[in-house]
């Protein structure tokens, strides 16, 4: 087989690898990431708990997406 044959043939099969991936991933929302949900970290105080006594346990934003703990160190 000629060497430029060859080379055309590869180039057409790997355009043709990368055409389906394409395609696939284009049906998973993962990938694309068209779809990004944060989960909410915190509805209350007490889901924060660290077990620690030396700390107060605080939920910033409560039952929101941008819900977050802080365990904050307590002032002796």
């Amino acid at each position: 087989m000629n060497h430029k044959i060859r080379s055309c043939l590869f180039v057409l099969l790997f355009v043709g690898a990368m055409a389906v991936v394409v395609l696939f991933s284009g049906f998973n929302e993962e990938m694309t990431g068209s779809i990004v949900v944060n989960s909410i970290a915190c509805y209350e105080n007490q889901d924060c708990d660290d077990r620690m006594e030396q700390t107060e346990d605080i939920c910033r934003n409560p039952g929101t997406e941008y819900s977050l703990c802080v365990n904050k160190p307590l002032r002796s």
